[in-house]
C-alpha cells in the first residue's frame, strides 16, 4: 500500500492538465489525498472532450510534516489559484471534489461564479466521538483506517495517501466544515452529490444535510452509492461516479 512521500512515489504525485474542450472541470482529492485519486475520473472526462485539472492542495503529496502550520485557506488558495487558471482557459467551469475535496468546492461556490458542483462523500461535519475516543488511532494511522474503508482491494493496494496526519491539521478541517456549513445556504450553484451508504469515515448523514440546506440552487441531487466505501471515485462504484458526473456536466444546461 503506497505511502504519499515515500521517496519514489513524490515524483508521481502532481497535479495534472488534459485539454479538451470549452468546459472545464477542476478536480479536488481529500484530506490526506493526492491528484492520483482523482485522475481515473479526470481521465474519463478527458476523453470526452472536457478540459480537466486536477489540483494538488497544499501540505500534500509530499510529507505529513508539510500539513504542520497550515491552515484550511491554505487549501482552499490552492483550489481558488487552479479554480482562475481553468476559467482562464475554459467559458464553463465544473468543480469535483471528494470529501474535504468536496467541503472546498462547496466554499467556493458560495463565493465564485460557477457552472456547477459536484460533491463525493464530502463532510461538513463528522462524528468527533470517533476522534476524541481513540484519537492517536486515527492521526497515526490515517491511512490505514482510510484504506479499511475502499471495498476494492485493488483500489486498496494501490491508494496513496499519508500514514499518518499531525493533529493541527485535523483542527483545521474541522473548522474548515464548520465555516462551509455557515455557507450552505448562500450556493444557488446547481449540485449533484454523492454518497457512499457504506461510508465509515463521512457519515453517510452529511449528504442529506447538505441537499436540503442549499436551498437557493434551481438544480439539485444527490444520488446514493451502494457498493463503495468512503473513497468512492476508485472503489466499486467509480463507474457510475464518472458518468453521473459526466451527465451533470454535459446536460445541465438542458434542466429547469
Amino acid at each position: 500500500m503506497p505511502e504519499a512521500g515515500n521517496g519514489k512515489f513524490t515524483e508521481e504525485i502532481k497535479p495534472f492538465y488534459i485539454p479538451g474542450g470549452d468546459t472545464g472541470c477542476l478536480l479536488l482529492h481529500g484530506f490526506g489525498g493526492t491528484p492520483l485519486e482523482m485522475r481515473p475520473l479526470g481521465e474519463y472526462l478527458a476523453a470526452r472532450e472536457i478540459t480537466v485539472a486536477g489540483v494538488r492542495l497544499a501540505g500534500h503529496g509530499t510529507r505529513p510534516s508539510d500539513l504542520k502550520g497550515l491552515t484550511c485557506h491554505d487549501w482552499v488558495n490552492s483550489a481558488a489559484a487552479g479554480l482562475e487558471e481553468l476559467r482562464n482557459k475554459c467559458s464553463k467551469v465544473y468543480l469535483i471534489g471528494l470529501s474535504m475535496g468536496g467541503t472546498i468546492c462547496l466554499h467556493l461556490a458560495a463565493n465564485y461564479r460557477l457552472d456547477g458542483v459536484v460533491t463525493v462523500c464530502a463532510p461538513v461535519y463528522l462524528d468527533l466521538r470517533l476522534y476524541l475516543t481513540h484519537p492517536f488511532r486515527y492521526l497515526l494511522s490515517f491511512k490505514r483506517e482510510v484504506d479499511h474503508n475502499i471495498k476494492d482491494p485493488g483500489a486498496r493496494k494501490n491508494h496513496y495517501a499519508y500514514k499518518s496526519v499531525p493533529p493541527g491539521a485535523v483542527l483545521q478541517l474541522f473548522k474548515l466544515m464548520r465555516s462551509v456549513r455557515s455557507e450552505l445556504k448562500t450556493i444557488s450553484t446547481p449540485a449533484l452529490l454523492f454518497h457512499s451508504r457504506g461510508d465509515c469515515i463521512v457519515p453517510p448523514g452529511n449528504g442529506p444535510f447538505i441537499l436540503e440546506n442549499i436551498t437557493n440552487v434551481r438544480y439539485k441531487n444527490l444520488i446514493w452509492l451502494e457498493n463503495s466505501g468512503h473513497m468512492a471515485v476508485i472503489d466499486y462504484d467509480k463507474d457510475q461516479v464518472m458518468s453521473e458526473t459526466y451527465r451533470f456536466v454535459t446536460v445541465l444546461d438542458k434542466r429547469e
